[in-house]
């Protein structure tokens, strides 16, 4: 159960330190002008930190899975699942702004 929570914790904050890119793209055409807007100032402010976070949460989802020794393969594919959205986020957002 800590694992999934943990998971999900990680693809929050992810979403949340692109949300100045990826939150527009989702929210806009939702009708969710004003949110998208003040989401994206929200997360350009506290960016660096919002990074720092996801990949302690990323790190901290790892040693949950692979450092027990009960592991279940639900959690596995669940943690890989988790580690590919988090690096799509990191992708879009850096190629958005330049940096790729």
């Amino acid at each position: 159960m800590k694992e999934k929570v943990s998971q999900i914790a990680t693809i929050f904050s992810a979403f949340t330190m692109a949300a100045c890119c990826l939150g527009p793209l989702i929210l806009i055409p939702l009708g969710l002008t004003g949110f998208a807007g003040a989401l994206a100032i929200y997360s350009i402010k506290y960016r660096f930190m919002l990074i720092v976070l996801t990949l302690i949460l990323l790190i901290y989802s790892f040693y949950m899975v692979y450092g027990r020794k009960g592991r279940r393969k639900s959690s596995i594919i669940g943690l890989w699942i988790t580690t590919f959205l988090v690096l799509g986020m990191f992708l879009y957002m850096f190629s958005v702004e330049g940096y790729l």
